[in-house]
């Protein structure tokens, strides 16, 4: 079956001129400025209308924000220039779509109350009252200071095109740049008859940029039809997953081996004076030990998800919530440095691009407490996570509570195959 797919392909970049660079950078800075100034618009409006905790946040219309045409037009230089006329006008305009993105985001969580650590412990020690401010997912400013810079442009009319591996992308019209040109490492090609949707932008803290590159093109997907390799994956904080065959990933924490030297690094940082070159020098230290585990995980990620989608037909995980487990003390640092919200989401398109099937059993559905063997559920395995192996009480067999909880999610993926799969494989 002949299907149009959009993916994204990620390639190092380098600007053609120093004028190349110095626009990038401006654009950078236009997408923060516009974001910047909605988050104060927001801000301004709930402390005017007395803004109620648990409340959620009232749509742009309702809040009277202004448009970007206006923000525009009010950022003027001392040289009464307004300085946001000269950089792509996406940069500007993606720049709401994420700030109403963020909204959205936090409406959905609004309801709990939570605040930050940060403004607990606050609390605590200085006596300082957390505002709205400091609830979780609410909208804040973006910092100069960031880990990264970037903005998106999309592709009219062809003004975004490759040639001879340099990338051409649109210029403002009012800007003295009218080339605006990326050298691209091309290390792999884009798929034939191709189409460039948008490309993204983005520099890290090194100063390095990278191009992400959302094309969609045709690709013939043909489905398999009822799986008949499933695989049961259960969640381990100390080998990243452990599967219905008894096989661990054994991830390599990457960043756990990388932390004394990163420790050290950090410590030689902060006696050195900010802003200084010594301290220019060793924060770009620090910055390529940082990337180096990043890229790291994300390569072995990609190689352990590729490997799996080519021998297996269907996987099935749990549906965790990754990021209360990452609110944990005793998890979190684990949790983030393991990566598997990621793992989960290359796992999905690269089974999807093989017509093969990746499922996620419910919330509700209890792998860790069901006996494999006799499906009795063993409700004093809740929430005790140092209980490694257990003994059914009613049929009696021995379990290790990892590669038990992944027979379940596998029998789980035999039981959906039978309910959703293979009614439509006998219809077609």
């Amino acid at each position: 079956m002949l299907e149009i797919i959009n993916r994204g392909y990620v390639y190092r970049a380098a600007p053609i001129s120093q004028e190349v660079e110095m626009y990038l950078r401006q654009c950078f800075g236009a997408d923060r400025k516009i974001y910047n100034l909605h988050v104060a618009h927001l801000y301004d409006y709930l402390e005017k209308n007395n803004y109620q905790i648990g409340d959620k946040l009232p749509s742009l219309k309702k809040m009277g924000m202004p448009t970007v045409s206006v923000f525009k037009k009010q950022s003027v230089s001392e040289d009464n220039v307004a300085y946001l006329y000269l950089v792509d006008a996406f940069a500007s305009n993606e720049a709401k779509q994420h700030f109403n993105k963020a909204i959205t985001a936090f409406n959905k969580i609004a309801y709990k109350k939570q605040y930050k650590k940060s403004a607990l412990k606050r609390q605590k020690t200085l006596g300082i009252k957390p505002t709205f401010r400091d609830l979780k997912g609410m909208p804040k400013f973006h910092s100069r200071k960031g880990s990264k810079s970037s903005y998106t442009t999309f592709n009219q009319n062809g003004n975004i095109y490759m040639k001879d591996d340099i990338l051409y992308l649109p210029s403002a019209q009012k800007s003295s740049v009218k080339v605006v040109g990326l050298k691209l490492n091309t290390h792999r090609s884009l798929p034939q008859d191709s189409k460039i949707k948008n490309v993204t932008v983005t520099m890290n803290t090194k100063g390095q940029f990278d191009v992400s590159i959302c094309v969609e093109f045709p690709l013939e997907i043909a489905s398999i039809g009822t799986p008949a390799r499933i695989l049961g994956l259960d969640y381990s904080q100390s080998h990243f997953f452990v599967d219905n065959e008894g096989k661990k990933a054994n991830y390599p924490h990457y960043y756990r081996k990388m932390k004394e030297r990163l420790a050290k690094e950090q410590r030689i940082l902060s006696r050195r004076k900010k802003g200084s070159k010594r301290w220019e020098k060793q924060r770009l230290v620090v910055s390529r030990l940082q990337l180096k585990v990043a890229s790291q995980r994300k390569d072995w990620l990609h190689k352990k998800a590729y490997a799996l989608a080519k021998r297996y037909d269907m996987i099935v995980v749990e549906n965790l919530d990754l990021r209360a487990i990452g609110q944990n003390k005793k998890y979190a640092k684990n949790q983030q440095d393991n990566g598997f919200g990621d793992f989960r989401l290359y796992l999905k398109y690269k089974l999807a691009q093989r017509g093969k099937y990746f499922i996620k059993a419910p919330k509700d559905f209890a792998s860790t407490q069901l006996c494999s063997t006799c499906g009795h559920k063993n409700t004093v395995l809740k929430g005790n996570v140092n209980i490694r192996e257990w003994d059914c009480p009613s049929c009696g067999n021995q379990h290790d509570r990892d590669i038990n909880a992944a027979f379940n999610l596998k029998q789980y993926g035999e039981n959906y195959s039978k309910k959703e799969i293979l009614p439509q494989t006998v219809v077609v």
